[in-house]
């Protein structure tokens, strides 16, 4: 079964390469590499702020690890596919959209994950980049020798779990995701030790349970929230998916 895995993997891998370059052929966004075992998150969120600002401009929204999202964020693909149908979903929108979509001139700063030598030298050279940023070792020989390459040495965390104030001062941990969510253990270890009501909006029967045997001053997935200043709310689950009309009604009247 694993041989079987590793087979699709690189078959899909191909397959998203291919689309990548004609989209990069089509596009001719100007692309920024961000490689090595350092602070790559970091280098990848300063040049974003500061692109973004002037140039229409995407960049990699969540862990590089999963290696499919350095193709999904070339494609514009926001979701992260669950299975066998997805992919072939997103893959055929793809040529679909080569045939259709007018050329965009925009900005990529892909965030290549640091895996295997072998998978970041085929994303180097399926994605072409006009510039590298390295971070840490390099790690990918000879690739660099004709490419224009920079050391980043900033080191400003971005956290994926933002704490916010919502409606009534309560507290509102924003742990949604793009792609893949952030462990529950460590959504826990940031809400503040508070007196006050704790409202958990999920759909994982998971984080449920773990948050039930970790609060006793609970409320899950309610229908309507009427937060006081020592409350807490947390929003799980993927972007887009918790109720939009709830979400509003937490920021509104701050």
């Amino acid at each position: 079964m694993e041989k079987l895995k590793e087979v699709l993997r690189i078959y899909l891998r191909k397959t998203l390469g291919y689309l990548c370059k004609k989209v990069i052929k089509k596009h001719k966004p100007v692309v920024i590499a961000i490689i090595g075992d350092g602070e790559t998150v970091v280098a990848r969120e300063i040049l974003y702020a500061n692109i973004h600002q002037k140039y229409p401009a995407r960049r990699n929204l969540e862990i590089p690890e999963a290696e499919f999202t350095t193709a999904l964020t070339v494609l514009g693909i926001l979701t992260y596919p669950k299975n066998t149908f997805e992919w072939l979903g997103i893959i055929i929108k793809s040529f679909i959209r080569l045939i259709y979509l007018k050329p965009y001139k925009h900005y990529l700063i892909i965030e290549i994950p640091n895996i295997t030598l072998q998978i970041t030298n085929f994303w180097i050279k399926t994605l072409n980049p006009q510039y590298i940023l390295a971070s840490g070792n390099l790690g990918v020989g000879e690739l660099l020798k004709d490419l224009k390459v920079k050391k980043v040495i900033s080191e400003i965390p971005q956290p994926r779990i933002k704490i916010l104030k919502g409606r009534g001062g309560c507290t509102v941990i924003d742990a949604t995701y793009f792609y893949t969510s952030v462990p529950m253990k460590a959504v826990i270890e940031v809400v503040p030790k508070s007196k006050g009501h704790i409202f958990l909006l999920t759909d994982s029967q998971k984080d449920k349970n773990i948050a039930l045997q970790n609060f006793k001053n609970i409320t899950i997935s309610p229908r309507k929230i009427e937060p006081k200043e020592e409350d807490v709310v947390i929003l799980r689950g993927r972007k887009g998916t918790i109720d939009e009309k709830l979400q509003k009604e937490l920021f509104s009247n701050i």
